[in-house]
């Protein structure tokens, strides 16, 4: 600890070192001593901050130039749907002619941006939910694009129909066509991104659609509602996710599709080992969906 105790507002949240100084509220040394931790180029916080990628789009949101707005994961971190890593880079987009100075640890979208993509919130600069998911899809792999956009979908921060309506008003933009091969399979009835990639599996093997969510209702009334179904052959695959390692709540599970098996459905189980490779789970609901009728 310096000889002082650090003033209150460099304990605000990220700060751009330069200005502190001005402000007499920190000097050079003691800037660059252990008391403090750079976020990016200029930008600092006080040391022990959790460097989330929350923090850093305000460190972003100090040193970008007029006109540019976080966008893509970036922005939806903000509008609630945090699944950018803590270490991902930053994305913006800025309008040509733009500079910024020491960049590492942003990434830099250079494209126009109307008023209309834009909104405030919280006191940040932010494209709108339906340019942050067109941002998302056209410059992001598929299996990472689909989880942030279906989480705005089923957050009900974005509509299918905004999307939709995006897409017919930008033929020929760049990017269009990687946007149109997430809408075609985005679905805001996943609830986690695990779901999401589940889903995306099984469809780029082929398989029928299945149903995200079904709630299916028992003989004694109750209902039970499973990831992913396919009622017309009677097929349910579940996710067992880390909520499972709550042991009532996993008997509980277990319980009521017991129930649904008794009543002729096969249900599958799919674990995180079957995100890394799903051949084993694709191959067994391959078998189920496809054997012949009883």
């Amino acid at each position: 600890m310096g000889p002082f105790p650090i003033p209150q507002a460099l304990r605000q949240g990220p700060f751009r070192g330069r200005d502190a100084i001005a402000a007499g509220l920190v000097s050079e040394s003691r800037l660059r001593g252990p008391e403090f931790c750079r976020v990016l180029h200029g930008v600092y916080v006080i040391a022990g901050t959790r460097i989330d990628h929350g923090v850093r789009c305000l460190a972003a949101s100090l040193i970008l130039p007029a006109g540019s707005v976080l966008t893509g994961h970036s922005a939806a971190w903000w509008l609630g749907i945090q699944y950018a890593r803590d270490d991902a880079p930053v994305l913006i987009a800025r309008p040509p002619g733009t500079r910024i100075d020491g960049a590492r640890g942003i990434k830099v979208h250079r494209t126009p941006v109307t008023p209309g993509d834009i909104a405030i919130h919280q006191n940040l600069c932010l494209t709108t939910a339906v340019r942050a998911a067109w941002d998302v899809a056209s410059l992001m792999p598929l299996p990472t694009a689909l989880p942030i956009v279906d989480g705005l979908l089923h957050a009900g921060i974005l509509t299918a129909a905004e999307l939709d309506a995006r897409l017919l008003v930008s033929r020929g933009v760049w990017g269009v066509r990687r946007v149109r091969a997430l809408v075609q399979v985005a679905d805001g009835r996943s609830e986690s991104p695990p779901e999401s990639l589940m889903r995306l599996a099984i469809l780029q093997a082929g398989l029928p659609v299945p149903v995200p969510q079904l709630a299916i209702r028992l003989d004694n009334g109750s209902v039970v509602r499973v990831d992913f179904a396919w009622p017309e052959y009677r097929v349910a695959l579940e996710y067992d996710g880390a909520y499972h390692a709550d042991q009532m709540q996993m008997q509980r599970d277990r319980r009521r599709l017991n129930e649904l098996t008794r009543l002729g459905w096969t249900v599958l189980h799919a674990t995180a080992s079957d995100l890394r490779d799903p051949t084993l789970v694709l191959q067994n609901l391959r078998a189920v969906l496809t054997r012949p009728a009883a």
